[in-house]
């Protein structure tokens, strides 16, 4: 063969090659597609601002779930005895109405340098009934010009007993003194208020809770009964948000002086904490029933002199 067939004979060869390998390019890619992409996403995330409230259990705490206290009540029934005269009719008695009393409430301005628990003082309330009342989500946040519900405690009045009005009696004739009935009734029983078993008094002594010291109860506080004699083995239930704690019994020798007892989550530093505080137990046995205290630790005006307290001293009475 000459030079020239043979140079179109290798031209031909090399075309059909080229054809033949895109040929079965494209149908090595029709049977296996590109596989999709493995990679995951990054996600996203919204900014949350970090907790500055750091809770450590002292030894002088124990963590526990709250319970609600069993409250004592007692009924008394009277009998009444009515003679009725032998000539003289027994008068009927018509029970007068009695009006529901509607709580009395008053609205407050809240004026600069104001917090809720000075307001709470001034009215003689808690800061808890202020922040019911009026719905807030946070007690450490109002502003100057804010009006503010008051509900003021015990200005409902007492709701009046039914008092029996007299229709003047009729003549009738007279009986002999041997036939006179004397009937007798029992009238509707009604509960008789009892009193709480435990109450608590607060106290801000300046000397035991300088302005910027972390939030505490002081192991000055006493439990102590009708008599004024120290209670052992009483355990105070502390309430910090969403945090619950029972305290050491009080009078635990070699810990406290009898009826003493004390409470600190572990904070150094001041802390504006709105806390509740009740009796939990006594040597075990659940109270019957304990008033609420709340306590409001302020960090206003944190400096020498300043108007903030952290450190309580919170006292208890046994009533029976």
């Amino acid at each position: 063969m000459k030079r020239r067939q043979w140079g179109i004979l290798i031209a031909l060869v090399l075309l059909n090659y080229i054809i033949f390998s895109i040929a079965f390019t494209q149908l090595d890619k029709q049977r296996n597609p590109p596989l999709a992409s493995l990679r995951t996403p990054m996600p996203t995330f919204d900014s949350v601002e970090q907790n500055p409230l750091a809770w450590i259990v002292l030894p002088t705490c124990t963590l526990l779930p709250s319970r609600t206290p069993v409250v004592a009540t007692a009924t008394e029934t009277m009998v009444a005895s009515v003679e009725i005269t032998p000539t003289v009719a027994l008068a009927t008695e018509t029970p007068v109405p009695t009006a529901t009393p509607t709580p009395a409430t008053v609205q407050h301005e809240v004026q600069a340098g104001e917090t809720l628990g000075e307001i709470a003082k001034l009215y003689s309330v808690t800061v808890q009934a202020i922040v019911t009342a009026n719905n807030l989500p946070d007690p450490d946040e109002i502003s100057v010009g804010q009006v503010l519900i008051i509900p003021l405690s015990g200005a409902a009045p007492e709701t009046a007993t039914a008092q029996p009005t007299s229709i003047p009696p009729t003549n009738t004739p007279t009986k002999p003194p041997t036939h006179t009935p004397t009937p007798t009734r029992t009238p509707t029983p009604t509960n008789t208020p009892v009193p709480d078993q435990f109450t608590g008094t607060l106290v801000w002594d300046p000397l035991v809770a300088p302005n910027c010291a972390g939030p505490a109860i002081s192991n000055q506080s006493i439990i102590r009964d009708a008599g004024g004699n120290p209670v052992n083995g009483v355990q105070v239930e502390v309430t910090c948000y969403d945090n619950v704690w029972l305290t050491h019994p009080s009078g635990t020798p070699g810990e406290y002086e009898p009826g003493h007892y004390d409470f600190s989550p572990g904070q150094t530093e001041p802390q504006a904490w709105t806390c509740t505080a009740r009796v939990f137990d006594v040597n075990g046995q659940p109270v019957a029933s304990s008033e609420i205290v709340t306590i409001v630790f302020d960090t206003n005006e944190c400096t020498p002199g300043g108007t903030g307290h952290q450190v309580a001293i919170l006292n208890w009475t046994k009533h029976w």
